[in-house]
């Protein structure tokens, strides 16, 4: 059962890593921001697919994230592409949170 730390922690934490992504790391950092990218956008769609029984926008959007920045067979983008991609990704988290939050507190 997740909880209200759980719940900050599956999404302040990549939003995060992916806003420090844009600086310059070295390469580690960016295959554990793809582990944890991953982990989180899966975890999220599968617990937002529990909740709701069916599938959404959120669950898609969730999934296409963890297609993206998968480590497995990973895409080799440009770094200004990275930098967009990493922004919106970012944006996409910190809005989910805020969304899920607004929706499930009253």
């Amino acid at each position: 059962m997740r909880n209200k730390v759980t719940d900050a922690l599956l999404h302040i934490i990549p939003a995060g890593m992916l806003l420090f992504a844009i600086g310059r790391w070295p390469y580690g950092y960016y295959m554990l921001l793809r582990v944890v990218i991953l982990a989180a956008a899966l975890l999220l769609a599968g617990f937002l697919y529990q909740r709701a029984k069916s599938f959404t926008i959120w669950i898609g959007l969730f999934l296409v994230v963890a297609i993206v920045f998968n480590p497995i067979v990973p895409l080799h983008l440009t770094r200004a592409v990275w930098a967009i991609l990493n922004i919106a990704t970012a944006a996409l988290f910190a809005g989910h949170y805020v969304v899920a939050r607004s929706q499930f507190t009253d």
